[in-house]
């Protein structure tokens, strides 16, 4: 069903006209070329739901939790309230596991920081969790880039999703996302399977900091962790790489703090 839903919401990005905001979003961000091993796409918003039904069924809507269409009686007659639950995420792309199969959705808000705040809703937004789908037991961009990661010997680990994709535009491909500042056993295990040689390149924050520690506390005397920082006056690498116009991972600098 995940497979059917981001196949339509592709074609919705580049093919509806009301989609053009988050296509010019994405393009503005990447390059062509860069975008399409992540299958991007446009997830409507309720007032627009009709876009993505004439490509795939209430029904599997229904079923993937993505739509809930309550009825509601009143004196002139049923109506209907529709519930999207990527309302504020218009822009998704897929969640694969380790054989590449789609087990989620993540929605990325395209609001600013302070829109985020005033709604008290995260930047990301993943499906609910189901047998296949376990945030925990995942690693954003394994899948992708596990031949990198044994080629090169090591991997760099980021919280966010955009922070692999972005890394990958400039040739920095041995990169995989948390989706938190969290490590789980499951994670760490996966991760072993590939290098013991662990690069945290977690946010320039107060989680990302803490998340270092709990990581190297944890997992610290079973492999080689280090920490990398990028320039305190960026909070991440997507942001990093964007606001440092850096177009190859040969122009980056790192602080490096040996754990």
């Amino acid at each position: 069903m995940l497979d059917q839903i981001i196949q339509s919401c592709s074609y919705l990005l580049e093919h509806y006209p009301n989609a053009k905001h988050v296509k010019n979003y994405l393009d503005h961000r990447l390059s062509e070329s860069s975008q399409l091993p992540w299958g991007f796409g446009y997830f409507p918003p309720s007032r627009e739901m009709s876009s993505l039904l004439d490509l795939v069924s209430q029904d599997t809507l229904l079923q993937s939790k993505l739509l809930r269409i309550n009825t509601m009686e009143d004196a002139q007659g049923p109506s209907h309230d529709v519930w999207n639950y990527f309302e504020d995420y218009p822009l998704v792309m897929p969640y694969r596991n380790f054989y590449g199969h789609v087990v989620a959705l993540v929605g990325r808000s395209l609001l600013s920081e302070a829109e985020l705040k005033v709604k008290k809703i995260p930047k990301y937004k993943n499906t609910i969790e189901t047998p296949d789908f376990k945030k925990g037991n995942l690693l954003f961009g394994l899948y992708e880039n596990k031949r990198a990661i044994l080629e090169k010997g090591c991997v760099y680990v980021v919280e966010g999703q955009f922070d692999v994709i972005k890394a990958g535009q400039i040739g920095f491909d041995n990169v995989i996302a948390l989706g938190t500042s969290n490590m789980t056993l499951w994670q760490y295990s996966a991760i072993l399977r590939y290098t013991d040689n662990i690069i945290l390149l977690l946010d320039n924050d107060e989680a990302g900091y803490r998340g270092r520690e709990r990581i190297i506390g944890k997992y610290g005397q079973f492999a080689n962790i280090r920490n990398f920082y990028v320039p305190e006056e960026f909070k991440d690498i997507d942001q990093y790489i964007t606001e440092a116009n850096i177009s190859d991972m040969t122009e980056m600098t790192f602080v490096a703090e040996r754990c």
